[in-house]
């Protein structure tokens, strides 16, 4: 170190270019001309005694008196002194690299940056910068160091959506930088975006990231310990196709429920007619004997209020329709309440009419339900929901749909008119029939294969069509009547006449055929029963059908019991009944005969039962 001879130290800009370059970049050559300045100057008075020459000036305070013109000096000073002071042998301080570019702010002695470059040298990078070169490459003119150049940090993309798109400092829940929204959703922080639209016209103002129109009225709070961006677009697709799935879901399990509907009535139909192709074999064979009696399944009350009439039978879904007063105070009224005959429990509650209902009847082709209420008005109740509403302009008693056409039927009213309409134009009737000398309502009507039979208070009659011109024909009773039902197995019609005058109300049986010469109808009465001494209620009679066994069925208020009276062998039957029968319906459910008495509150439900004798 005291030898001449001795290479002196070294900047760190002025290492061979043999050695470790720090950075990538060249310095610009200003730099180079200043170093090759700071080292001849390193022979100047200022120079320590017995110091060789080129040595670095001992204090700083040499430096100042030069004047401007030894800007580079002061600056290659200040690197010595504060490498000799601070740093170790063979390393580089941050405040070293910037007085190399003249540029402190290019490399800020900040502790999150110093990981870029590297702290220690090895020995020998050491030993090379503290080398001197000789005098003759001090006059060379050498090419510029290569200086590597400070990468900057990578960008994290689990920060984006945690720092302001303004000035990229993250925002916090609370504070001037808290986390705010306009009303097009982008997230600011709140200091930020105020300045951003107080810097804008007020008619100008804008959002930074979208350029929607924006408002300082339109920042909102934003709570939020963490927020994550997160791609919900797949999650919205994907339930969209959830709910379509659903609903197709949904349709294809009404379609299913219908189809299991339509398989039972099926084979329902198909027994039928196996049995009717077994009669004659049957016949041929010895009958058994089989008598039957009917055990009370179910006592359902219908309505606290009363208001309950008439009923009709759903063979598709195995219900009664059972007509009853709207227990709403808000929808005063009348309606229809579902009954399922397969567990006997009331179900929904359909609102028809304001005035009460007179009649029910239901056509199994298409599933409708057709009403008649005194309002004037006929409701058609296509599976279950309310639908057409016809308006006849009088008071309604009967209604039935037609036996062939299965888009018309027939309305029955008082002063004794029948009015036909179609269901596709029902905004005026097809034909008015109107019966010769009697005025009074009609309350039972009935479509056959024959024509139609009409049952007024004080005569019934069958209207034969001919060239669509209806002929009225008398049958041969003496009334008055209450009601007429009618078996198309048999082709019979029963009819109840009123108690009155002294005598006993009864049960009239009339067959309908057609002659053999001329094809005309033919109207034979049969049998009558014998029926209640008093009625002061308008009852209705039904057929009731077994396997092997055929009642005309009655109430008989007298007696205070329903009477099935026996027809082709079969043994009578009395109910008790303490409440008058309004209505009695039969039905099939799975192979059974269900018979159904309806009274101004309650529905009784009995089963057939047969004994082998």
């Amino acid at each position: 170190m005291g030898d001449s001879s001795s290479t002196p130290s070294l900047s760190p800009a002025e290492a061979e270019p043999s050695s470790p370059n720090l950075f990538e970049a060249e310095s610009p050559p200003r730099a180079s001309r200043r170093h090759r300045r700071a080292r001849r100057l390193a022979g100047s008075p200022g120079t320590p005694p017995g110091a060789p020459p080129g040595a670095p000036p001992s204090a700083p305070p040499d430096a100042l008196a030069l004047g401007p013109a030894s800007e580079d000096l002061l600056v290659t000073t200040n690197y010595d002194t504060e490498a000799t002071r601070s740093d170790p042998p063979g390393t580089l301080s941050q405040y070293d690299l910037s007085t190399l570019y003249g540029n402190s702010d290019s490399v800020r002695p900040q502790s999150s940056r110093s990981d870029h470059v590297t702290p220690n040298l090895t020995n020998e990078e050491s030993n090379s910068l503290m080398s001197l070169p000789d005098s003759k490459q001090d006059d060379s003119e050498e090419p510029p160091a290569k200086v590597r150049k400070l990468s900057s940090p990578k960008i994290n993309d689990d920060t984006d959506g945690e720092t302001c798109p303004i000035c990229l400092d993250t925002w916090g829940n609370s504070g001037e930088h808290r986390l705010v929204a306009l009303k097009c959703g982008h997230l600011f922080g709140a200091q930020c975006v105020e300045r951003w639209l107080k810097a804008q016209p007020s008619r100008e103002r804008t959002c930074p990231t979208c350029k929607s129109k924006a408002a300082l009225k339109d920042i909102r709070f934003i709570y939020a310990k963490r927020l994550v961006a997160a791609d919900s677009s797949q999650i919205t697709a994907l339930q969209k196709q959830v709910d379509s799935l659903q609903t197709e879901k949904s349709r294809v399990e009404l379609e299913l429920q219908n189809c299991k509907i339509a398989h039972r009535a099926c084979i329902m139909q198909l027994e039928v007619l196996r049995s009717s192709l077994m009669k004659p074999q049957v016949a041929k064979e010895q009958p058994v004997r089989r008598t039957w009696r009917f055990a009370l399944e179910k006592n359902l009350e219908i309505s606290k209020e009363g208001g309950c009439r008439v009923m009709t039978y759903n063979c598709r879904t195995y219900e009664l329709y059972v007509s009853q007063k709207s227990v709403n105070y808000l929808f005063p009224g009348y309606g229809i309440r579902k009954v399922s005959c397969v567990d006997n429990k009331a179900g929904q509650f359909l609102h028809l009419h304001p005035k009460p209902i007179r009649d029910l009847t239901y056509s199994q082709p298409r599933d409708l339900l057709l009403s008649a209420g005194l309002d004037g008005a006929a409701r058609v109740v296509e599976r279950g929901v309310p639908g057409l509403a016809v308006h006849c302009g009088l008071p309604l008693w009967s209604c039935s749909w037609d036996h062939l056409r299965t888009n018309e039927f027939y309305v029955g009213g008082v002063g004794g008119v029948v009015q036909q309409y179609d269901v596709r134009n029902p905004s005026h009737y097809i034909q008015r029939l109107t019966a010769p000398g009697d005025m009074s309502p009609v309350v039972s009507l009935r479509s056959t294969e024959y024509g139609l039979l009409s049952c007024q208070l004080n005569s019934c009659w069958l209207w034969v069509a001919n060239m669509r011109q209806w002929e009225p024909r008398a049958l041969p009773l003496e009334g008055p009547f209450m009601s007429l039902s009618y078996d198309e197995e048999s082709h019979r019609a029963l009819v109840s006449c009123r108690a009155g005058g002294g005598e006993r109300g009864r049960l009239a049986l009339c067959r309908v055929r057609a002659s053999a010469p001329g094809g005309e109808v033919v109207l034979e009465p049969e049998q009558s029963f014998p029926g209640s001494g008093r009625a002061t209620l308008m009852s209705r009679a039904a057929w009731v059908r077994a396997p092997g066994a055929l009642w005309a069925a009655a109430h008989s208020e007298g007696e205070a019991a329903l009477r099935l009276h026996g027809l082709e062998g079969a043994r009578s039957v009395s109910l008790p009944a303490a409440e008058p029968a309004l209505d009695v319906c039969a039905l099939q459910l799975n192979g059974d005969t269900v018979l159904a008495a309806l009274s101004e509150w309650r529905l009784r439900l009995y089963k057939a039962i047969t004994t082998t004798t």
